[in-house]
C-alpha cells in the first residue's frame, strides 16, 4: 500500500495504490491528517483509486473519518478512478453521495472549485 500527495489549484490529491486494508490503513490515515494539518480549511480532497487492488471496511472507515473530520468545516471530497469493487464497497455502505464520483481528475477538480 503506497499513498502519493500532490496539490493542484488548491486541490490536494492523494493517489492510493495497492491494498486498501488494516492494518496498513493507518499509512493513509496519518498522511492525510499530516496533510490537512499545514492546510487553512475547507480541504477539498480527491483520492485516486486508479492502482488500487483492494479495499476493504477499514479503508471506507478511514475516508469515513477524513470526511467526518473536513465536513463540518465545509471540507468535500471526490473520488476518481473507482474500481468496480470500490464501488460496490461505497454503494454498499449507502455512501455514493457524501463521495463525489468523478471520472477524471480534471472533472473532480473543476467540480470541487467550482462548489460554493
Amino acid at each position: 500500500m503506497a499513498i502519493t500527495v500532490s496539490e493542484r489549484d488548491g486541490v490536494v490529491i492523494f493517489k492510493l495504490s495497492g491494498r486498501i486494508i488494516a492494518p496498513g490503513i493507518e499509512e493513509v490515515s496519518e498522511t492525510v491528517s499530516e496533510t490537512l494539518a499545514v492546510r487553512a480549511s475547507p480541504a477539498k480532497l480527491v483520492f485516486d483509486f486508479k492502482e488500487v487492488t483492494a479495499m476493504d471496511s477499514s479503508g471506507l472507515g478511514a475516508l469515513m473519518k477524513v470526511y467526518s473530520d473536513i465536513h463540518p468545516h465545509g471540507g468535500e471530497i471526490a473520488v476518481i478512478n473507482v474500481n468496480k469493487h470500490v464501488k460496490n464497497l461505497i454503494v454498499m455502505a449507502r455512501l455514493i453521495t457524501v463521495f463525489k464520483s468523478y471520472e477524471n481528475e480534471d472533472d473532480a477538480v473543476a467540480a470541487l472549485l467550482h462548489h460554493p
